[in-house]
């Protein structure tokens, strides 16, 4: 099965078309940028003397970028060329990531800068979903995404390392741990312009379909649908929003471990994720889209618990490599089955609006982690509140949609 699986990958790799291959490498190209940023800028804030609540905030800031944009972002998605919005998005993130990591360490700015680096980044996000569907066709299209997940991911590995091996081997040269992660950021930043050189060259046309108005974004035709494939992602988002963004930090402060450390611990669960991306189409093929999706949500949740419990650096390191790859093992299978469920004029609405609700919960629940790590000295409150609406989650998910099936 999982040789069959493989093979059927490469050869829908190999079939892709031309504009497929070049949204492809930029997105890894703009990948070790967004990596780079995932793993190292809270390890830099907190350099520049920055506490877990004002982190939360800033990351709360880019959270509501994205959801200012969520909407609007669709219909630029139903009337701009897909090439020029990603163009638009890359450019935009590799000026917002030079600028969080040069400005002065003042909240309110940063906060200023993380909320445009979000509404940019969504403009590429949302436009993607229609844009695979319009490129490819419903043999390869779960491949694709499984695909597209994995060389994300790649990017992350490569840069999840290489920035924090060149931050500590810039701290040494220059003195200051707060300068090696500025300028290894910064240099990631520039690595992400890259992107520009194949998005340029992309010629797909805007999404086929009437022109639809506000209110059909805000209200969707098939509302109903929207919202049960929402709400799921909307826990997840709430549950993530509480302990993901500081995991860099936990490992930090409960083990010690230091830039270079983190990328190591970061590269690997990046590439056990990769095998995870390539593995979802396969297990999707196999099970089925619902039943790969709830069981591989609750077969990380013991991982989590470990980590919360856990004063062993090696057991934290294996509970957050399992829970990495099993969690992200169905975000290509939730994104091709929530594709492939609504009507073809419904994909960018539904790609918005499930944007929307995972960045509305990261945006509450960031700022709501940060305070409640501060508060009660640690991070164990905040890793059970996360299990339990995981749980929510998956058990929404099966309860709407354990008899359907979609193709592709």
């Amino acid at each position: 099965m999982l040789l069959d699986g493989v093979s059927r990958l490469l050869r829908a790799a190999r079939g892709f078309r031309p504009d497929t291959r070049r949204f492809l490498a930029g997105m890894f190209l703009m990948g070790l940028g967004r990596g780079a940023m995932d793993v190292h800028l809270n390890l830099y804030l907190r350099s520049r003397g920055l506490d877990e609540a004002a982190i939360g905030r800033i990351l709360s800031a880019g959270s509501a970028g994205v959801v200012a944009v969520s909407l609007p972002a669709a219909l630029l998605a139903d009337r701009i060329r897909a090439g020029r919005l990603f163009l638009l998005s890359a450019a935009g993130f590799a000026l917002g990531l030079g600028l969080l990591v040069l400005a002065p360490p003042e909240p309110l700015l940063l906060s200023a800068i993380h909320f445009g680096v979000g509404a940019l980044f969504t403009v590429h996000w949302v436009a993607e979903g229609p844009f695979f569907l319009q490129s490819e066709g419903p043999g390869s299209r779960t491949e694709l995404f499984g695909i597209a997940h994995a060389l994300e991911t790649v990017a992350t590995i490569l840069t999840a390392w290489g920035t924090g091996a060149l931050a500590e081997a810039l701290a040494a040269r220059l003195g200051s741990e707060s300068d090696g992660l500025r300028w290894a950021l910064a240099a990631a930043g520039g690595a992400s312009l890259l992107a520009l050189l194949p998005y340029a060259r992309i010629r797909a046309p805007p999404a086929a379909g009437p022109r639809r108005g506000w209110r059909e974004y805000v209200v969707p035709r098939q509302a109903g649908l929207v919202l049960r494939l929402t709400l799921p992602a909307f826990l997840v988002g709430c549950g993530a929003g509480l302990t993901i963004p500081f995991l860099n930090l936990y490992f930090r402060d409960r083990f010690g471990v230091g830039p270079r450390g983190i990328g190591g611990l970061f590269s690997v669960s990046q590439l056990l994720m990769v095998g995870g991306f390539l593995a979802g189409p396969i297990l999707a093929r196999r099970f089925g889209h619902v039943r790969a999706i709830v069981a591989t949500e609750l077969l990380s949740l013991p991982f989590f618990l470990l980590l919360a419990v856990t004063d062993r650096l090696e057991v934290a390191a294996g509970a957050f490599w399992m829970r990495a790859a099993l969690m992200n093992m169905n975000h290509p299978v939730a994104a091709a089955f929530a594709m492939e469920s609504v009507d073809e004029d419904q994909r960018a609405v539904l790609n918005s609006v499930r944007s929307f609700a995972w960045n509305l919960s990261w945006m509450v629940t960031a700022a709501l982690g940060g305070w409640i790590i501060k508060e009660t000295g640690g991070y164990a409150a905040s890793m059970f509140a996360t299990i339990g609406l995981y749980l929510a989650a998956a058990g929404s998910f099966w309860w709407w949609f354990r008899g359907r099936v979609v193709g592709g």
